[in-house]
């Protein structure tokens, strides 16, 4: 099965996967030259395989949320907006972590969503290793996919630690991307009034 993309894995591949990478941690941090029978280091490679297959990257093996939907009944036509969604995502070039925040604007069309379900969506997109470009772009794909909404906006501001810890070594830099479509994109007045609830 695959959703989004992404394979759907049964708790036992899942297992299965995390033994073996337990084993190649064990082999990485060996060829560094560190003893894996330090005290410090014998849990080091399960718990480093824990966290990529259970936490960091859970969202490339598991289902999609559910998306709650609503009979758009009292054909509310503004913005519904949610802000400071916490992001916590993985460089695909690096594997080092980016920190941040996304918002989420729609104007509903027919469709109404239960509002836990966008930061939802945030939580399934981010845990996968990718670049925020493209996570960008998928949320607002999603939520399009599923609302149908006249418009839709998405936002999100991150620190890259893999410009913090290495290479260029920026401490104050922050990456913005957005994504805006249909009446955000057409109408001004709907893009400004998105990004003033963003500045607050």
């Amino acid at each position: 099965m695959r959703s989004n993309g992404n394979v759907v894995l049964t708790e036992k591949e899942i297992q299965k996967k995390q033994i073996k990478l337990e084993k190649v941690f064990t082999q990485m941090i060996e060829t560094l030259g560190y003893d894996i029978n330090d005290q410090q280091l014998q849990e080091t490679p399960k718990r480093m395989a824990k966290m990529y297959v259970r936490e960091l990257f859970q969202g490339s093996f598991t289902e999609e949320p559910k998306m709650t939907v609503f009979e758009n009944t009292e054909h509310y036509d503004s913005m519904v907006f949610l802000g400071d969604i916490s992001v916590k995502s993985t460089c695909s070039h690096h594997f080092i972590p980016f920190l941040g925040k996304a918002y989420i604007a729609y104007i509903p069309n027919d469709k109404v969503c239960g509002i836990s379900k966008l930061a939802r969506v945030v939580r399934w997109f981010m845990r996968r290793p990718q670049i925020q470009e493209e996570m960008t772009k998928q949320i607002a794909d999603y939520i399009e996919e599923k609302l149908n909404p006249k418009g839709v906006a998405v936002y999100i501001e991150a620190q890259h630690l893999c410009m913090i810890a290495r290479g260029v070594e920026e401490y104050n830099s922050m990456m913005k991307t957005s994504e805006v479509r249909g009446a955000f994109r057409d109408n001004s007045d709907a893009r400004n009034e998105f990004f003033q609830m963003v500045k607050r």
